[in-house]
């Protein structure tokens, strides 16, 4: 029989994994205050049973990272989510690939519009809010995961400059979700995707966002 001492050990182990999945499905990369202080869009699921946020600093000043977040969607109609083409593949069977280029012919999105989020167009997002160069909201009552039969779920992309020369984005996701009890099945699996796949957007974003320009034709 196991003794004391091993049972003790295993449940401090397991718990010290439980608090760092909960740590990770909630937060990277983002301050104290960023993760308590609000953000454009919270007030649209105002008592979300789930939420996180996510945070990375790009040193460009806001105007060079907002074409990145505003052409965001699936990537057969837009410019994808910028996560690498093996996970997309792996997790949704995404066979395209997200741009690296800044689209002229998707840099204008309004209240209303639909961003896609799937093939067939059944999944999508719907633009809540939008302040070219400062925030993209989005929202969904279409992501939804079996055992889970309703979602309001948004999606929040906010810069804010630092000094002259950089740019501080936030990204927050809000979920209401029924029945509650099937976070008890999604709960891990939906927190570690999420930790991966904005972080995978937030680091493609900084990336692309940072690359020096080309220069103009005739220089």
């Amino acid at each position: 029989m196991p003794s004391r001492t091993m049972v003790a050990g295993l449940a401090a182990g397991i718990t010290a994994v439980s608090l760092s999945v909960r740590r990770l499905g909630r937060r990277s990369g983002a301050t104290d205050v960023e993760v308590v202080g609000p953000l454009p869009g919270d007030e649209i699921v105002s008592h979300p049973q789930w939420q996180s946020t996510r945070a990375t600093t790009i040193g460009v000043p806001p105007e060079r990272v907002w074409p990145w977040i505003v052409q965001m969607g699936f990537p057969a109609y837009r410019a994808g989510w910028y996560t690498p083409y093996w996970l997309d593949r792996v997790q949704w069977g995404i066979r395209h690939h997200s741009s690296d280029e800044i689209r002229d012919d998707l840099q204008s999105l309004r209240v209303g519009d639909r961003v896609p989020d799937s093939l067939d167009l059944s999944v999508y997002f719907t633009v809540e809010r939008v302040e070219p160069g400062r925030s993209l909201v989005l929202r969904s009552t279409r992501h939804l995961l079996p055992p889970m039969r309703s979602i309001d779920f948004t999606w929040a992309f906010v810069l804010g400059a630092v000094g002259e020369d950089a740019t501080r984005l936030v990204i927050r996701a809000r979920a209401w979700y029924a029945p509650r009890w099937s976070w008890l099945i999604l709960g891990v699996p939906y927190q570690l995707g999420d930790f991966l796949n904005t972080g995978n957007i937030l680091r493609a974003v900084k990336t692309r966002s940072e690359r020096p320009r080309p220069a103009p034709a005739g220089d």
